[in-house]
């Protein structure tokens, strides 16, 4: 195989030392491998700050239990990031009880609260250092530094924010503006008329879709910075340098755009 294009979700393998070690075979194995510091701000701005807001939930509860239904009680709005914030804390919850399973419960948010912090910061720390990976792109609008935590020990993004920096322009989007053939490419594989129901119907594209249009029609002066996240996938596969593949675990989203551009994406095994 061609060298190794890391998408965001191939990162957060990596960078998880519990769990990421076939990741890791895989890159060292195809090599050269490289990621872009755009899946650093995905990741920022997506898992990680879905994680501190569901120890900063904790931190604020009175025990557990009081965590869970101010997550459950979240509106269905949030979506993914109130299953992802649940389905973390419960992750917690289940190893707590496995590491001390006599203790006394008036322990148990304690003990949460300190491995919950942990995890997090190692996998912003390992991510940000990736084993056998090159940090590539630079972006001059990334957020970059350490975690910090709050008065009442909660956890807040690098210098007080999850998002890029306000003053600078979007980096990413310069990028992207640089190859306007490429660009309407992505912009043509996303219409409704080349997609099927269900991923004409899917947010995700058409958010993606209209991020991209805007970086085309207005220019990366003029781009609103909010849309940034939504590009997502289209980054990857219209960033990946000639000789890679891009790496990932969601085949669905990043094949037929990597195909629309003559690259290709593998799925992580």
């Amino acid at each position: 195989m061609a060298g190794s294009f890391l998408d965001t979700t191939v990162l957060v393998e990596i960078a998880d030392l519990q769990a990421g070690s076939s990741a890791r075979s895989f890159i060292s194995a195809n090599q050269p491998a490289e990621v872009p510091y755009y899946a650093l701000r995905e990741l920022l701005a997506g898992l990680l700050r879905t994680l501190c807001d569901a120890h900063n939930k904790l931190v604020a509860a009175e025990n557990p239990a009081e965590a869970f239904l101010v997550l459950t009680a979240l509106h269905s709005v949030a979506g993914r990031k109130k299953d992802s914030a649940i389905r973390a804390l419960a992750v917690e919850l289940s190893e707590a009880f496995k590491a001390n399973p006599d203790g006394p419960r008036s322990d148990l948010k304690r003990e949460m609260l300190q491995a919950f912090s942990l995890k997090i910061a190692s996998l912003w720390k390992q991510a940000r250092r990736p084993s056998q990976c090159a940090a590539v792109q630079s972006l001059a609008c990334f957020n970059a530094g350490d975690l910090a935590r709050g008065e009442a020990g909660e956890l807040r993004g690098p210098n007080d924010s999850f998002n890029c920096l306000g003053g600078e322009r979007c980096a990413a989007a310069m990028y992207l503006s640089q190859n306007q053939t490429l660009l309407t490419k992505l912009i043509d594989a996303l219409h409704p008329d080349n997609l099927g129901d269900e991923a004409a119907s899917k947010r995700e594209n058409q958010q993606r879709r209209k991020a991209l249009k805007a970086i085309k029609v207005d220019g990366p002066l003029r781009f609103n910075k909010s849309l940034c996240r939504a590009v997502g996938d289209a980054y990857f596969a219209a960033m990946c340098p000639p000789g890679m593949d891009v790496i990932t675990t969601n085949i669905t989203d990043h094949g037929f755009l990597c195909e629309a551009v003559g690259k290709k994406a593998t799925r992580l095994p």
